[in-house]
């Protein structure tokens, strides 16, 4: 079985980064679904804020993404971070 994982970073002040799982999905329709409804949440979001460096929804779009995972199979995924 396919899973669909939707995650991202939604740190967008300056340096830095927050990783963030926004759930996981048994289709590929679903995750999408969510994804556009995160990226259209965090883009109004941003827009509100002072601090960010987005200025186009496409920093967003290409912030949060969909990760494929096989169901029952063990695997090291790096997500991302950030380090000093």
């Amino acid at each position: 079985m396919i899973l669909y994982l939707v995650h991202g970073n939604t740190y967008f002040n300056s340096y830095g980064y927050e990783e963030h799982l926004f759930g996981i999905y048994t289709t590929k329709d679903a995750a999408e679904n969510a994804r556009n409804l995160f990226i259209n949440e965090f883009y109004i979001q941003e827009m509100a804020n002072d601090y960010t460096t987005v200025d186009r929804i496409s920093q967003v779009m290409n912030a949060i993404q969909i990760l494929e995972l096989e169901a029952d199979k063990i695997k090291d995924i790096y997500l991302g971070g950030y380090i000093e």
